[in-house]
């Protein structure tokens, strides 16, 4: 593995360019963005208990010094947290700089010599590992291994780190991420760069740090509504899934786009020190819904270690973006264990149970066992000891192998194809109450009304409903499934009376014997839908190719597979993200 990444690095070469080229002078004099990251500092104010980010903030500020020096000491007596304690002391110590007592500079040293830190065993804990401890032999360069942890010197662990580093970047803006899109996991990628674009003296490192920031809030702005995640994704937690605005990057969502209801956390503490501003065009894309669109993705799975005939199989993407809902989709499977979201609507309306969708609430040794190394009979109980609702046949979150999915903008189905014996023998469909309008038709669409969002959600078998207190769960006991959706804006179809009357003139036919799983519909705007579970997709009788997807697709960025280039485009003005060469073109 080291070997392929110092390959993967040695064929890279770069020239570095300012990472500020494009126009970001609006972010730099805008007095709302710094009361909004001082909205999330001001917590900092009189918070007395140890805490890293806290000590930050005062070193940050000036502020205090006395109490910060007293509580990073005490903190620094016992570390704890692995890479996270790696993420916070070092942005601890990188804004101490200079303020900090020579006591504080010598025990966050000492602690780099004795405290081994877990490297963990996911994605997002290898880039705050590898980032923090690259960024630790920057300040002390020049050690022997005696003075580190792993027994290695500053010069060999800056160069592995870097090495990782570089080849984590090529395989994210070439073939995605393996965690991808996460609301839940944005900071864990987001603020590592952070420190890298403020920090880092490497010009190849800050660079990459700068370039990177603006790759993931780009996407992230593309695939938001009203500051929500939008779309299917790899993990999110409960209750984030249900309430949206609950999600950790809502944060970044407040701070950097002023929109959303603001969270806090320690997390959003690193980017609201921070001098990064976003250029002004991903700030306009965040916002602008005056037209629907389409965008679609092509990421990949998390590496496959067993039953699996490709190590990272690909995850195809699709959303469809209005001022009043979005609804988006992954095309279902196993994409990611756990914390797997395929499908979901969001509205703008009806905070803060803003969404509705559908699951298989799936659960079994296998699914970890093609992603994880342990022994697979061990697997669920220490999945479970961690991710508490992991085998919970009521949980919100998962990905299920007998899953399907087939969007084109504002329809989607979704097919069921349950083995018999599997730990749940049922689906799940979430309704929030906060809808201004909710029932079951004679027709047999279900029917919701949302602000100015109209839904029909027609369930392919009989269901039964459960009260969750915020939201109605449909259950459905039928081992073969499915559903069909339909949503539109009021500006669309006009009155939500209007809107039912069409529904009930088109019904799914749907052939639901085991194995043999299919539906046939014709939308609301005269698309005929042909899907056979798993793979079979035709729309208006020509097959729909997911392969022919494109790394990013849509009105704001755009990127072929495996090219590394970028471009985020807003009206007539285009910036171009090139991360073959780490070179930023084009302002605004």
């Amino acid at each position: 593995m080291k070997c392929l990444i110092l390959l993967a690095f040695s064929l890279v070469t770069f020239s570095v360019h300012s990472g500020y080229s494009a126009n970001r002078s609006g972010y730099a004099s805008d007095t709302s963005f710094t009361n909004r990251a001082n909205f999330f500092l001001s917590i900092y104010d009189t918070l007395e208990h140890p805490d890293y980010y806290a000590c930050a903030v005062k070193y940050a500020r000036h502020v205090d010094i006395a109490t910060a020096n007293r509580n990073a000491l005490e903190l620094l007596k016992h570390p704890t947290g692995d890479m996270f304690w790696m993420i916070a002391v070092m942005d601890m110590y990188l804004h101490g700089k200079g303020v900090m007592s020579p006591d504080v500079v010598a025990a966050v040293r000492h602690a780099w010599k004795t405290y081994t830190p877990y490297r963990g065993d996911t994605e997002n804990h290898w880039v705050q590992y590898h980032t923090t401890f690259f960024l630790a032999t920057e300040q002390w360069p020049n050690l022997p291994g005696s003075e580190w942890f792993n027994g290695r010197s500053s010069k060999v662990n800056m160069h592995d780190e870097k090495s990782f580093l570089l080849a984590w970047m090529k395989t994210t803006t070439t073939i995605g991420s393996g965690e991808f899109d996460s609301p839940d996991y944005f900071p864990e990628y987001f603020n590592p760069m952070i420190l890298l674009a403020e920090y880092a003296k490497d010009p190849q490192m800050r660079q990459m740090g700068k370039m990177m920031l603006d790759y993931f809030l780009a996407e992230f702005a593309v695939e938001s509504l009203d500051g929500q995640f939008v779309g299917g994704y790899s993990r999110i937690y409960e209750p984030a899934v249900y309430e949206p605005e609950r999600a950790n990057v809502n944060a970044y969502a407040y701070l950097y786009f002023g929109q959303g209801k603001p969270i806090h956390s320690g997390w959003v503490t690193i980017a609201a020190l921070s001098n990064y501003r976003p250029p002004r065009m991903i700030y306009d894309i965040a916002h602008d819904r005056s037209e629907p669109y389409v965008h679609t993705e092509m990421k990949r799975v998390r590496n496959v270690i067993r039953y699996g005939k490709e190590r990272n199989p690909k995850v195809f993407k699709y959303d469809y973006v209005t001022k009043d809902y979005a609804l988006g989709s992954i095309q279902g499977g196993i994409l990611q264990p756990i914390q797997q979201h395929t499908w979901g609507l969001f509205f703008t309306h009806g905070r803060p149970y803003t969404t509705m969708f559908s699951l298989h609430p799936y659960w079994a040794g296998l699914e970890l066992a093609e992603f994880f190394p342990e022994e697979r009979k061990t697997m669920i109980a220490s999945v479970a000891s961690s991710k508490g609702t992991y085998n919970n046949p009521d949980k919100w979150t998962g990905s299920s192998p007998f899953e399907r999915t087939f969007q084109y903008k504002n329809t989607l189905l979704v097919l069921y194809d349950i083995a018999p014996g599997t730990n749940t023998e049922h689906i799940d469909g979430f309704f929030p109450k906060t809808m201004d309008t909710l029932y079951a038709d004679s027709s047999g669409w279900i029917v919701a009304e949302s602000g100015n969002a109209y839904v029909g959600w027609y369930p392919l078998q009989p269901f039964k409903w459960i009260d969750e207190g915020a939201y109605m769960r449909l259950r459905s006991y039928k081992l073969q499934n499915g559903l069909v959706l339909e949503v539109r804006s009021k500006s669309q179809v006009g009155s939500f009376r209007k809107f039912v009357a069409e529904l009930r003139r088109h019904k799914p036919k749907a052939d639901l014997r085991p194995d043999h799983v299919s539906v046939v519909y014709k939308n609301l705007d005269g698309n005929r839908f042909d899907f056979v579970f798993p793979g079979k997709r035709e729309l208006n009788g020509k097959e729909v190719d997911m392969m022919a997807y494109k790394y990013y697709n849509g009105p704001f960025l755009h990127s072929n597979l495996n090219s590394g280039i970028e471009r985020i485009t807003y009206k007539k003005k285009t910036m171009t993200l090139n991360f073959r060469n780490l070179t930023i073109t084009g302002a605004e």
